[in-house]
């Protein structure tokens, strides 16, 4: 048995909730016996329904620690003892449920990984990086104990095999690419029909400051001004990006052109994608880009940087990779838009090289894989 252990599966926390739900769910689909415990379950009582019913159709058991205890960390030490997991797979570094779920698992002698989720890329670690330090030397057998530190990209897994002498091996997010295919774009415009049916280019993820959503809007506006007249769609929920983006709309005179529509989540979310002309994506950092695969699995094609670090995304000529800098990034976008020829061409290599390189079928094999030897080990 596999038990999974995260802070939280709220949809607003971005990618680690989205992919312990759905790796929990094929290792299941796969044969595996799966729990996962969190402290807290999503608050939005759609998104409890849908989770409860795909954990359901797997025949994954959630366990909410909030819910059975004051204590979580005895209610975390009462489940681990009651279950007795093969492999213990934690989610993440910093939160209190990860740490607990280390110390008890290295207690009782039970094997257990880490997906790091881009928490200990060098860009991450320079965050805050004083606190970060503290608590991994008063903390050591977090890192130290781990059978294997899953990474999100050939640079994190590096960094941490050479800083903190860890086993490291990378997993990136997966998804289930047959989701994204046939899906109706109406769905999406009925829900919003202040944009119409103009085109729009996409942002997709959480507004927050690490995402770039100033900075996009920034080279949107130069965009318009050497042509392009396609709308920008932003779907996300606040996380304190939001202002500055807004301001930067205001400050560059197209406002009325950048809709901010907040938060979307499954079916509704995959529409926008169906919808949309084109993703576009500038972060300030970004360990992984969920929601760049999630476009390119819905064969649309993607304007990033070399910011957003999906490794052979370039060797597969999958997205377009532009410099970061508010024109050199226009500048690419008007150029793809302006040749539909090519953005079909990258369209069709994005989605083939998604199918071939993020299903999960092929992730749960690499994760089985490392819980038979850190088992055996």
């Amino acid at each position: 048995m596999i038990l999974h252990i995260i802070e939280d599966l709220h949809p607003e926390s971005g990618g680690p909730p989205a992919v312990v739900i759905e790796l929990a769910r094929h290792q299941a689909l796969a044969g595996t016996t799966v729990v996962v415990v969190c402290v807290d379950g999503p608050r939005d009582a759609g998104e409890r329904a849908r989770i409860d019913r795909l954990f359901a159709e797997a025949g994954v058991q959630l366990i909410e620690l909030s819910r059975e205890a004051r204590a979580p960390r005895k209610a975390l030490l009462a489940a681990i003892e009651r279950l007795q997991p093969r492999v213990v797979h934690l989610h993440g570094v910093w939160g209190a449920t990860v740490r607990h779920g280390a110390a008890i698992a290295r207690m009782r002698r039970i094997p257990f990984v880490i997906s790091t989720h881009g928490m200990l890329h060098p860009y991450a670690l320079s965050q805050r990086s004083l606190k970060k330090r503290i608590y991994l030397a008063v903390f050591p057998w977090i890192l130290g104990g781990a059978g294997e530190l899953f990474a999100l990209n050939r640079e994190e897994a590096a960094c941490i095999e050479q800083r903190f002498r860890a086993r490291a091996s990378v997993l990136p997010n997966g998804i289930a690419t047959a989701d994204y295919e046939g899906v109706d774009p109406k769905v999406f415009r009925s829900e919003h029909p202040e944009i119409g049916g103009a085109p729009f280019v996409l942002f997709v993820g959480r507004l927050h400051p690490i995402k770039g959503v100033d900075n996009l809007v920034r080279s949107y506006a130069i965009a318009r001004s050497r042509g392009l007249t396609h709308e920008l769609v932003v779907i996300g929920p606040e996380d304190g990006g939001g202002d500055a983006a807004r301001a930067a709309a205001a400050e560059t005179g197209i406002a009325k052109h950048v809709h901010f529509v907040g938060p979307a989540y499954g079916a509704v979310k995959r529409s926008a994608l169906a919808a949309c002309s084109a993703f576009v994506h500038r972060p300030r950092f970004e360990g992984f880009g969920l929601a760049v695969v999630e476009a390119l699995a819905s064969a649309k094609p993607v304007v990033t940087t070399d910011v957003c670090r999906l490794d052979g995304a370039a060797e597969a000529d999958a997205l377009v990779s532009a410099p970061d800098t508010d024109a050199g990034f226009a500048d690419a976008l008007v150029a793809l838009l302006r040749d539909g020829r090519r953005a079909e061409g990258l369209a069709e290599r994005g989605r083939e090289w998604v199918r071939r390189e993020f299903d999960w079928s092929r992730l749960v094999e690499h994760t089985e894989a490392v819980y038979r030897r850190v088992s055996h080990a």
